[in-house]
């Protein structure tokens, strides 16, 4: 039997977006897969970031409306593994901590350090399938990108696909671009599109929602297409 397919996000850097992400591709997938509220579901979230941003999200949405099932998995990631061979789950996605214990100047050390937040990113990053790593379009958000990429990911053979977030389309394109083409230069697998930063998501943790069920406009229609979209691509490239 099939183990569930589980893809991790994870950036050296916070504030990349990963837990919003987390939550609405587990819902789109959710979606997709015919999940229905309220009951058993085949996606599962799983939140291994000891500030719990993951698991504040899905405390505040009605148990009714959540389409994903939701597991805190910080004190317990071997848990992950179990998870994994559950007949019911058919995909995981796991919100990894915002940081890492990085001695930079210690290329053949575990980067990863030492501590519990170290432990539960390795016992997940064991058993994953895939990576999918969010950058900002912030100069500064490249080279944590590039060191989760070449010492974390790479040397445990993991795949990963880069995911540009929370692009301002108010800013004009100039920025969106260069990023693109700064992760093409590496040869870094990517989203053909970026995730668009709107306010409706900024709410959407306190507010207890997810993309799949923001309140109709033209604002939620469009951010709904950026998730739709991905979730594509990602299953095209699983």
């Amino acid at each position: 039997m099939a183990s569930a397919h589980l893809d991790v996000l994870i950036n050296q850097k916070g504030g990349v977006g990963k837990s919003t992400l987390t939550v609405n591709i587990a819902a789109v997938v959710a979606e997709n897969l015919g999940a229905v509220p309220d009951g058993n579901s085949p996606v599962v979230a799983v939140g291994i970031d000891p500030q719990g941003s993951t698991e504040k999200w899905a405390e505040r949405v009605e148990e009714d409306a959540l389409p994903f099932d939701y597991m805190a998995a910080s004190e317990d990631p071997g848990a992950v593994a179990e998870l994994k061979q559950d007949p019911e789950v058919r995909r995981i996605l796991a919100d990894c901590p915002g940081f890492l214990d990085v001695n930079g100047n210690a290329s053949t050390r575990d980067p990863l350090g030492a501590g519990p937040a170290a432990d539960a990113l390795r016992a997940i990053l064991d058993v994953a399938d895939r990576a999918i790593v969010p950058m900002t379009t912030e100069f500064l958000s490249r080279e944590p990108t590039e060191y989760t990429i070449e010492r974390v990911l790479k040397p445990r053979g993991i795949p990963f696909v880069v995911v540009v977030n929370l692009w301002d389309p108010r800013d004009g394109t100039d920025d969106r671009d260069e990023t693109f083409r700064w992760i093409d230069r590496h040869g870094y697998p990517r989203a053909p599109h970026a995730i668009r930063r709107y306010k409706i998501h900024t709410h959407a943790a306190e507010s207890g929602t997810v993309v799949t069920r923001y309140k109709e406009s033209g604002t939620a229609y469009r951010a709904r297409e950026d998730f739709y979209r991905l979730a594509l691509h990602l299953n095209g490239a699983a």
